[in-house]
């Protein structure tokens, strides 16, 4: 059992996916796993879908608590988990077979802490054939934070040494980009960390995902991790390229809020978002090389709410609206 892998799947309401999502995982070629369907409270068939699976394979193993949110969930997972390794997968998303056999085989290999494989996003599974990819590791793996192409701020592709995750646990208090915080703070950490070419996990994309979710908590959870993920990088030293990329999330963050005031007619969130984070909108502003036509959109967001109404919502026709001087800026 020594090299045995928890694969943590979270549940809520899934029952559309699920069956496909727990295929794909049950049929990975790794020879010694355990499943943990941890259903957060669901209201539709996925539990009866999830204790069917369990009937069938004892590999997969069903907790079932209280609604408490998708980070609740995994770290419910990660307490219940007894393998050497530690996996996520969301429960209306897919996985191709080779991919823990290789990613394993990579961490034994490399002694990287966590190693870190491509996504694709598709509307439905479409598995790919197996080819072997390019492996690449690093001793300094702050220095991915900013790299392209490998989903980097996910917890899903990826494969964590148990012991290397310790007492790190998703933040049950933030409902959006909760995963960027986790894998951030991972990364802090890690002496090692490999990448692998391969496209192994498949986001299935469709309408009722959360990051489809325009609401005030989702903006205020971006901005949280932002945030902290910058003063953490503040408080730790860090200089150089990777303290500017956070500093640039941390910004863009923040206008993404003012964004959020604007299309929901929210002025007097406006004025306090600008009045407590203005200092910060002018350092971007100065210091980030933006083209002219993004440099005046977010100067038309951050100014003052009046110009911004009149840019982005009067002109625009509403909140659903598009102003012909938005379209020209992008």
């Amino acid at each position: 059992m020594d090299s045995k892998l928890s694969i943590i799947i979270p549940v809520y309401n899934n029952e559309r996916y699920l069956q496909t999502t727990l295929q794909s995982v049950l049929a990975q070629t790794y020879p010694d796993f355990e499943v943990l369907v941890v259903d957060d409270g669901s209201t539709d068939g996925s539990l009866a879908i999830c204790q069917e699976f369990a009937q069938k394979d004892r590999r997969l193993r069903v907790i079932h608590k209280e609604n408490g949110g998708v980070s609740s969930a995994r770290n419910r997972g990660i307490e219940e988990a007894v393998g050497k390794y530690i996996a996520f997968v969301d429960g209306d998303d897919c996985i191709d077979p080779e991919m823990y056999t290789t990613m394993i085989t990579i961490l034994q290999d490399t002694g990287a802490d966590l190693v870190d494989c491509r996504v694709i996003k598709e509307s439905q599974y479409m598995p790919r054939s197996y080819e072997k990819g390019d492996v690449e590791v690093s001793d300094h793996p702050l220095e991915y934070l900013s790299k392209k192409g490998y989903f980097i701020d996910s917890s899903l592709n990826k494969v964590y040494r148990r012991d290397f995750i310790g007492h790190t646990r998703f933040d049950e208090g933030i409902s959006y980009s909760e995963d960027k915080l986790f894998v951030t703070e991972l990364i802090f950490k890690a002496k090692r960390m490999a990448l692998v070419s391969n496209v192994f996990y498949h986001y299935i994309q469709h309408g009722d995902s959360l990051s489809w979710q325009d609401t005030a908590v989702v903006w205020q959870g971006n901005f949280q991790v932002h945030q902290q993920i910058y003063q953490s990088m503040l408080d730790a030293g860090v200089t150089g390229p990777i303290l500017e990329s956070a500093f640039r999330g941390y910004a863009r963050s923040i206008i993404a809020l003012l964004r959020y005031t604007i299309k929901y007619r929210q002025e007097d969130e406006y004025n306090q978002v600008l009045k407590n984070y203005k200092p910060v909108l002018k350092q971007f502003l100065r210091t980030t090389p933006l083209s002219l036509g993004k440099k005046l959109e977010y100067v038309t967001y951050t100014t003052s709410y009046g110009l911004a109404s009149l840019v982005h919502y009067h002109a625009g026709g509403g909140p659903n609206g598009r102003d012909k001087i938005e379209k020209f800026f992008f």
